[in-house]
């Protein structure tokens, strides 16, 4: 399951580098409350997607799937994220 947590959000980065930062500021923002925040602040965080129910229960899956990975699990990520999103 962690490697799908994993596979996920590599998607989700390399999805956005692709595209130009400008389309989607708070994409970083959202990654970090993904790993970082809570639940309730990751559902609030999407909101601004007007997501459908199914997808707000998709968001709240993934969520507790990136919950259980470790902090330095989490931190690893972070730090991929990073550095994908400042390449060019």
């Amino acid at each position: 399951m962690k490697l799908t947590v994993v596979c996920s959000m590599l998607a989700l980065v390399l999805c956005y580098s692709w595209a130009s930062a400008d389309s989607c500021p708070t994409f970083p923002q959202i990654a970090e409350i993904l790993i970082k925040g809570t639940a309730q602040e990751y559902l609030e965080s999407i909101q601004c997607f007007q997501p459908d129910e199914a997808m707000q229960a998709a968001g709240k899956l993934l969520k507790e799937q990136v919950d259980i990975l470790s902090n330095v699990t989490k931190t690893d990520i972070m730090r991929l994220m990073e550095k994908i999103l400042t390449q060019n």
